[in-house]
């Protein structure tokens, strides 16, 4: 089966077929995967989105593409581990090759990886902000967490924390992203739902994820 890309703002009008014949497919690797490209990375890295989410809820589900979480300060040391591949900015339906010696354009977020022209992309990279030791949520840093405190291990790879990823995940609020929060939510511990009660009621205001955080558990 080919799998459905996740896709730059503007281009939701293209057909499966024409989107891939644009941008190329996706197999995003698995999160052990990821933690053999990058045992011994110097930098922190988390896997994010909807595998995340399904770890949440301890059920597994078919995954488009495959989220890792970096921190933005840690850019450069992360385009020397994977200078075997190539890096491209998405951004508001383009996609520009972050080559050697290039900056990262203005209000760029994520950064897509593949091998080569011929190869799929494989990784998602969300840049995050963080200040000193402290996480920031990047639509309002008020939101902030230990760096430290934002992650999980589980079997040897590291994971968003669930209240992190339905933070991310509540602002476009797509059926698949209801459905990761539904199947999470029984599974959610008492510390999570407060955080994320806080969360929305900072950056969404009225979400109707708020109110059933306490209707489960």
């Amino acid at each position: 089966m080919t799998e459905q890309a996740p896709r730059p703002p503007g281009l939701d009008d293209l057909d499966e077929e024409s989107w891939q014949r644009l941008y190329g497919r996706w197999d995003g690797l698995t999160p052990s995967a990821v933690a053999a490209l990058l045992d011994g990375a110097p930098f922190r890295w988390w896997i994010a989105g909807g595998w995340a989410a399904s770890v949440a809820a301890g059920k597994a589900r078919r995954h488009d593409d495959t989220d890792v979480a970096v921190l933005v300060r840690d850019l450069e040391d992360v385009r020397a581990w994977l200078a075997a591949f190539h890096l491209w900015e998405p951004h508001d339906g383009t996609l520009r090759p972050l080559l050697a010696g290039d900056s990262l354009g203005p209000g760029r977020e994520q950064l897509w990886v593949r091998r080569d022209a011929d190869s799929p992309w494989i990784l998602d990279l969300a840049l995050t902000p963080a200040d000193g030791e402290e996480w920031l949520f990047k639509r309002d840093h008020s939101v902030r967490l230990p760096v430290d405190e934002i992650g999980q291990t589980l079997d040897g790879v590291p994971y968003l924390r669930p209240c992190v990823v339905f933070l991310y995940k509540a602002r476009r609020q797509r059926p698949k992203d209801d459905a990761d929060f539904a199947l999470a939510l029984p599974q959610l511990p008492d510390d999570d739902r407060v955080w994320l009660a806080r969360a929305l009621d900072k950056v969404h205001p009225g979400h109707p994820w708020r109110d059933v955080l306490w209707t489960a558990g």
